[in-house]
């Protein structure tokens, strides 16, 4: 009974702390031309939602009977201003809601500058809500083509700094998008779960490596084809099988330590059939087909895996197969960035390259801190942190599984 209060409680903290604060990003593409500024702002509608947390923006939403979009709007015309030579550019156009992709929101602003010169561009969009958020910004001006990203502590576009700064070497474009593959897998907090999870899951660095090679390999192809517009994924679908694949991970561990397979993964069975269900009556993201591939792939794999005494090698097939999940949120992240298609060989290869380095650096630190733990942790004190991280990365896996299909 303690251990199950103690589950529950977890499940309640991991929860919080996910809603608040798993990898949030924007977009946008602003246009220079002479005295005019026109900029498309592009966020996910389940990303737009978080301004509720502000209760100033829910009252409004419920006075002003506005949508979700229009109370992101308010919030999104008091967070981004345009300077020119230090002085505020007037409104051209009122911020404005347009279509575009289903899933987003899609935002149309522009103004109008005394100059042309020392144009400064300030978006404060989310960055007071969550601090991991991460926005991508691509200026066109003349002929060039020039791109930042902003962190919650560096939220100010200086375009002539820019403008000097930009090196066309093909060195210099790898580096800019190695740099932009190790934030994003460093801020991505579900990623990092699933490879914490992954980590707590095999103890043997042979298996280790294994496993993060096929994980490597799934990735690599979808990041590709998603971030060249190949395959356009459904980022709803995707972004709740993410939180599948955790859940999945910790399920194989719970029957790993377990002495009976069937209670568990009973549980994680049923979990899928209500989804199911759901599809049959609510609007959500997956469709009953996927739900049914879910199911067979579930049985599948600990029916053979039950069977096997070493079931390494066969576990890069699995990981492959979750990183063709994970590849595709890696290239919604990229081609979302509207990178130059001309830079389609430096960004993919940087890019991936920064994801593997900040992988290596994730597993090379959960390494560290577990080698302190085991010298001077007693072994069955060692097992329960392990037993209670693996918890927290069930119950993040859960969470998110079902938030990310119903909200």
């Amino acid at each position: 009974m303690r251990n199950i209060i103690f589950s529950l409680l977890v499940l309640f903290i991991s929860s919080q702390t996910a809603s608040a604060h798993y990898f949030s990003e924007s977009y946008s593409n602003w246009i220079i031309n002479k005295h005019k500024i026109s900029a498309n702002f592009s966020i996910l509608k389940l990303e737009a939602t978080r301004i509720l947390q502000i209760d100033s923006y829910q009252e409004l939403g419920k006075e002003g009977n506005l949508s979700e979009g229009e109370v992101f709007l308010e919030y999104f015309k008091e967070r981004i201003a345009v300077f020119s030579t230090g002085v505020k550019c007037k409104s051209d156009k009122q911020a404005t809601l347009v279509n575009g992709k289903e899933e987003y929101l899609n935002i149309e602003i522009s103004f109008l500058c005394s100059s042309s010169n020392q144009i400064k561009i300030i978006n404060n969009v989310l960055f007071d809500i969550a601090q991991s958020h991460v926005h991508l910004s691509r200026i066109k001006m003349n002929d060039d083509i020039l791109e930042k990203a902003l962190f919650y502590n560096d939220q100010t576009i200086e375009v002539d700094d820019l403008i000097d700064t930009n090196d066309i070497t093909f060195f210099s474009k790898i580096t800019k998008f190695i740099y932009s593959g190790v934030i994003h897998i460093l801020s991505g907090f579900d990623h990092l779960i699933f490879l914490l999870g992954l980590l707590i899951l095999i103890q043997n660095i042979r298996h280790i490596f294994i496993a993060i090679t096929g994980f490597t390999i799934g990735h690599s192809i979808t990041l590709a084809l998603a971030a060249l517009d190949i395959v356009v994924p459904n980022t709803f679908v995707i972004e709740a099988l993410i939180g599948f694949t955790i859940l999945f991970i910790s399920t194989e561990y719970m029957l790993k330590e377990a002495r009976s397979y069937i209670p568990i993964l009973s549980i994680l069975l049923l979990i899928l059939f209500f989804v199911g269900l759901s599809t049959l009556f609510l609007e959500i993201s997956i469709s009953l087909i996927s739900v049914i591939g879910l199911i067979l792939l579930t049985i599948g794999y600990f029916g053979i895996t039950s069977s096997l005494t070493n079931n390494a090698n066969f576990r890069i097939i699995i990981t492959s197969l979750f990183g063709l999940i994970h590849g595709f949120g890696f290239g919604a992240f990229l081609l979302n960035s509207d990178f130059d298609k001309s830079n389609a060989i430096a960004a993919l290869f940087g890019f991936n390259l920064g994801v593997e380095l900040g992988q290596i650096i994730f597993v090379l630190v959960f390494l560290i801190i577990s080698g302190i733990a085991i010298r001077f942790l007693t072994a069955n004190s060692y097992i329960y942190l392990m037993n209670t991280l693996m918890i927290m990365v069930s119950s993040l896996g859960f969470y998110w599984f079902i938030q990310r299909l119903y909200f």
